[in-house]
């Protein structure tokens, strides 16, 4: 019966730290996305040596390039960062203390 228990616990281990890695890829991704700044890069580019229809192009870029862009789960209702990444993390420990006081 003991090892029994020590198996199941081991499997419980194994998902949940197979869970977190897998959130912490997503969210370092999602992070490497938000880092990314493509505005500077097209403003700072030599825009005065291509033609003007591309100057024109370059300013819709550069207008949508403002917004910033991000990885996220549904409609906005998880947006993956290494913040919510942190986030998920703490309340997730704080939840499991309050439930092991119960034990």
């Amino acid at each position: 019966m003991q090892i029994e228990e020590i198996t199941e616990t081991m499997r419980y281990m194994a998902f949940v730290i197979t869970q977190l890695v897998d959130l912490f890829c997503y969210s370092l991704q999602g992070q490497k996305l938000i880092n990314h700044s493509l505005h500077n890069k097209i403003y700072n580019c030599s825009w005065y040596n291509i033609p003007v229809k591309s100057q024109i192009l370059r300013l819709y870029v550069m207008r949508r390039s403002m917004q910033p862009n991000f990885l996220s789960a549904g409609i906005k209702i998880y947006v993956f960062s290494l913040k919510s990444f942190t986030t998920v993390v703490m309340s997730s420990v704080s939840y499991f203390t309050v439930l092991a006081s119960f034990l």
